[in-house]
Parts: C-alpha cells; structure tokens; sequence
C-alpha cells in the first residue's frame, strides 16, 4: 500500500499546488492549503479519475501502478475493499485496472488528506 500511499500524497499536493497557482495567477485571493485539503475531505473525484472512471485513461498505464504496486496481492488495500462489502473488491477488479486503479486512490485519499492537514496544523503550531 505505500506505492498508492504516496501516488495518492503526490497526487493531491499536485492539485493543491496547481490550484494555489491558478489562484495566483488569475488573482483569486483567500484559499489557502488548507481550505483545498478541507475540500478534498468532503469530494476527490475531480482529481483521481474522469466519467469513464480512469485516471490515465491507459490500461497498460494502469496495470503498471497495479503491478508496481502489488496492488492485487496487498493485504492492507483488500482491507480497504473490504470496509466496503465482501465482494466490492473482486466487483471493482472485474472493472479493469484502470478502474481499480482510481478506486484504491479514492480509498486512500481521507487518509492521506488527514495526514496531510496534521503536518499544516503542526506546522502552524511550531
């Protein structure tokens, strides 16, 4: 799980990094790191997947992070399935691998969200 872990950190940063410049340039004041994590608690969706339910929108691509990953074989990302039901797992893995791709993100992201508003507020706290 620590591959998607950090694809998913590294994901979100960019998002929040490409928003605060988008802010900058466009001079759209008053949203802060924090205020997109916050946001990203509530809706991710915009940032890991598009309406076909792929983030690479590449099979082959997706089934590199899978496999890079060992995804498949991975004790703690079946554990994350199986919060959700017995069968979401192999449900979503009949999807294809673009599809478990972007649903183990999803999984991940209130925590990695969490974790990354902690080190803000810790940050802040110093």
């Amino acid at each position: 799980m620590e591959h998607y872990t950090k694809l998913c950190r590294d994901i979100i940063l960019e998002h929040i990094n490409d928003r605060l410049q988008y802010n900058k340039i466009n001079n759209i004041n008053g949203e802060s790191r924090d205020d997109i994590l916050a946001e990203l608690l509530e809706d991710t969706e915009d940032i890991f997947g598009n309406i076909s339910g792929s983030r690479t929108c590449n099979t082959w691509e997706a089934e590199q992070e899978l496999y890079e990953a060992r995804a498949i074989f991975d004790d703690e990302i079946r554990e994350l399935f199986e919060e959700l039901g017995d069968d979401y797992f192999t449900i979503t893995l009949e999807r294809g691998p673009e599809t478990l791709d972007v649903v183990i993100l999803e999984l991940l992201a209130p925590r990695v969200v969490s974790e990354l508003k902690n080190e803000i507020n810790n940050k802040v706290e110093v």
